[in-house]
C-alpha cells in the first residue's frame, strides 16, 4: 500500500513540476487552439525505437519522447503523449480527439491536404530478414514475387504497393504485402517465418540490427521526409518557431546526434509543408 502511494505521490509531483515549470510565462498556443485547455495532446506509437520506445520500467523513451518535452518548455505549455496505433492516429485527430501527431510520420502531398505537416527529419526504408535467413535480396526489383511484411496505413506500405503495381502493369508478378498493425507485429511476423522480409523505417531496422534480432539487406530505399502534424495552424506555426529557436542554439543537432538519426539539411527551413485540411 505504502508503495502505491508512494509512486502516486511520485506521479502527483511530477505533474505539479511541470504545471509549475509553465506557471512562469505565457502559453504560445491559446486555449481556443487546443482539445483540452492548457495542454497540446500529441499522439505516439511507442513501437519504433529509437524514435520512440517503452523502456523496461514502461516509461516513454526516444528522440520524439525528448522532442515533444524540449517543445513543450518552449511553447510555455505541457505536452502529453497519447499511445495509440498509427492507423488511429489521422481520424483521431480528424474527429478532435487530440491536437496532433508526434510519431515520426512521412510527408506526403495526399497528408498534407489533410493536416498541416511540418517536416523536422529525414528517413528511408530499409529491408530486413531474419538473421539466419538464406533470402536473397540485392535490389529493390528482388521484392517482386516473395512475401513481405508491412505496418498498415504507412509510407513504406505505399512504397512497396507502387513497386508492386507498376511490374504487374509491365506484365509481371505482384509483391505478396501482408499488413500488420505495429512495427512490433512486423517483426514478430518475420521471426516467426510467416513472411520472406520485412520493411521498416531505416532507423528502427538500424536499432534491430544493433541487437542482432535482423539482418539488414537493402536501405536508403524511398527517401523522404518525416513531419509532425496538427489539426490547427496555430499550433503547427507555434512549433515551427520552437524548432527554429532549437535550431539556432544547437539543440536541435544535439537531439539527433545523441540518437543517431537524420536531422532536415541545414539550408532547408523549418516550415509548414503543404495546404494543410480545406
Amino acid at each position: 500500500m505504502f508503495s502505491k502511494l508512494l509512486r502516486a505521490s511520485a506521479v502527483a509531483t511530477l505533474i505539479f513540476s511541470s504545471v509549475a515549470a509553465h506557471a512562469a510565462c505565457t502559453p504560445a498556443i491559446s486555449d481556443d487552439n487546443l482539445i483540452t485547455p492548457g495542454k497540446l495532446q500529441l499522439s505516439i506509437n511507442p513501437t519504433n525505437p529509437p524514435q520512440q520506445f517503452v523502456d523496461k520500467d514502461g516509461q516513454l523513451q526516444g528522440l520524439n519522447v525528448e522532442l515533444a518535452d524540449e517543445l513543450g518548455k518552449r511553447l510555455c505549455l505541457p505536452v502529453e503523449l497519447v499511445r495509440m496505433d498509427f492507423p488511429a492516429m489521422v481520424p483521431a485527430m480528424t474527429a478532435g480527439r487530440i491536437d496532433g501527431i508526434d510519431t515520426g510520420m512521412f510527408w506526403t502531398e495526399e497528408r498534407s491536404k489533410l493536416m498541416y505537416m511540418v517536416p523536422y527529419a529525414e528517413q528511408a526504408i530499409s529491408v530486413v530478414v531474419a538473421p539466419d535467413s538464406g533470402t536473397k535480396i540485392a535490389n529493390e526489383q528482388d521484392l517482386i514475387g516473395k512475401s513481405s511484411a508491412v505496418e498498415v496505413s504507412t509510407y513504406q506500405m505505399n512504397w512497396l504497393k507502387k513497386l508492386s503495381d507498376a511490374n504487374v502493369a509491365r506484365g509481371g508478378a505482384a509483391v505478396e504485402m501482408r499488413t500488420f498493425p505495429t512495427a512490433t507485429n512486423v517483426v514478430g511476423a518475420l521471426l516467426a517465418r510467416q513472411v520472406d522480409n520485412a520493411l521498416l523505417v531505416d532507423s528502427v531496422a538500424r536499432d534491430l540490427v544493433s541487437r542482432g534480432r535482423v539482418r539488414e539487406v537493402l536501405t536508403g530505399l524511398g527517401m523522404a521526409r518525416t513531419a509532425l502534424a496538427f489539426r490547427s495552424k496555430t499550433a503547427a506555426d507555434a512549433v515551427v518557431k520552437a524548432l527554429d529557436a532549437m535550431r539556432a542554439d544547437g539543440a536541435y543537432q544535439a537531439l539527433f546526434d545523441r540518437f543517431g538519426l537524420t536531422g532536415l539539411p541545414a539550408d532547408q527551413p523549418i516550415a509548414i509543408v503543404g495546404p494543410g485540411p480545406a
